[in-house]
């Protein structure tokens, strides 16, 4: 293992991509860092239930695109309810083998392929919509999101075939071409993407405006399908803020700077995976349009259920009321 010294009192220890690297964290300071991110977690777990709950119960929502949704959803859970626990859990118990870095890994690259997943299926919509329920069917859409969670699982434990030794050549090699081949790259590919999309959408708004002022049904489903871009170009922006300084730290070790890792990286790179898996249901909730209908229409299902209750149970004590001063009456008679 390198080892960095931040501390010089008593330290635990932070996994990056690899699995091969470690940097020493204060303990001190871990306790307050772990309270806050174990709140945080708790908070991104309930988020991230109630998409997937309300997808589930709310048969308008079964589409391909919330299909993807969903599965960004998982992979947002698996943070707080698997790498928070278990990166905790590994420094306070000092384990001999820590398995963090691989949790990471593999969370990085489901997260990047999940998001890819989804920009595929917003660049099919957008570009080939007479094509796409050929395109985007239920066996390709399965086959999508099935890779997008094999893939990263053996990207992300192949280092075990040489025991994780940074030193050596393969884990080198396997470094450079899993951050540059299978983050850095497909971040820019969707970068591009979404830029394209963007302009695609925008053309085809102006090229329709008069025709959507008169209540076109053309001119109405571009004005959908922008705001479905623009908030996945979001989800996408947020995670490439989020994941940013884990990102920079393996950069950082590819090269060999480890002096550039100070401990506000390491402190933030957990803060801003936590407000990653947050922002995410909350993009989706205030800014997807079919969650929020949906969310509303929850709402008012709930509203008049109570409404309905509280009358039921109002005529129940109305009528029990009445009874007893029937029963009242007819005994001061006898």
């Amino acid at each position: 293992m390198i080892q960095q010294q931040i501390f010089n009192n008593t330290t635990t220890s932070m996994s990056s991509l690899s699995g091969g690297y470690e940097a020493t964290v204060n303990r001190s300071i871990l306790i307050p860092l772990s309270v806050t991110w174990a709140v945080l977690g708790l908070v991104s777990t309930v988020l991230n239930i109630v998409v997937c709950l309300i997808v589930m119960l709310d048969k308008k929502l079964w589409t391909v695109t919330n299909a993807f949704v969903v599965s960004l959803s998982l992979s947002d859970l698996l943070v707080s309810v698997a790498l928070i626990p278990i990166y905790i859990y590994e420094n306070f118990s000092l384990t001999a083998t820590p398995i963090t870095g691989y949790v990471i890994a593999f969370l990085l690259l489901a997260s990047i392929l999940n998001i890819g997943a989804v920009t595929y299926e917003r660049y099919i919509a957008l570009t080939r919509p007479l094509g796409y329920r050929i395109t985007m069917n239920t066996t390709k859409v399965a086959v999508i999101i099935s890779i997008s969670w094999i893939l990263p699982c053996g990207i992300s434990i192949l280092p075990l075939a040489w025991d994780a030794d940074p030193s050596t050549t393969y884990h080198k090699v396997y470094m450079i071409v899993t951050v540059f081949g299978f983050v850095l790259l497909p971040c820019l590919a969707m970068v591009w993407i979404y830029v394209r999309l963007l302009r695609v959408v925008r053309h085809f708004i102006s090229r329709n405006r008069r025709r959507s002022t008169w209540g076109n049904r053309t001119g109405e489903r571009a004005g959908k399908e922008e705001k479905a871009v623009v908030v996945f170009a979001m989800i996408f922006g947020t995670f490439l803020l989020s994941w940013m300084p884990l990102i920079y730290i393996n950069i950082c070790e590819i090269f060999g700077q480890l002096q550039l890792i100070t401990a506000p990286v390491l402190y933030a790179s957990f803060y801003t995976l936590l407000f990653n898996t947050i922002m995410d249901p909350l993009i989706y909730a205030f800014l997807k349009k079919d969650f929020t209908e949906s969310l509303k229409r929850i709402c008012k299902e709930r509203l008049s259920n109570n409404n309905n209750k509280s009358r039921e149970d109002s005529q129940v004590e109305i009528s029990l009321t009445q009874t007893q001063i029937k029963r009242g009456s007819s005994w001061r008679r006898n």
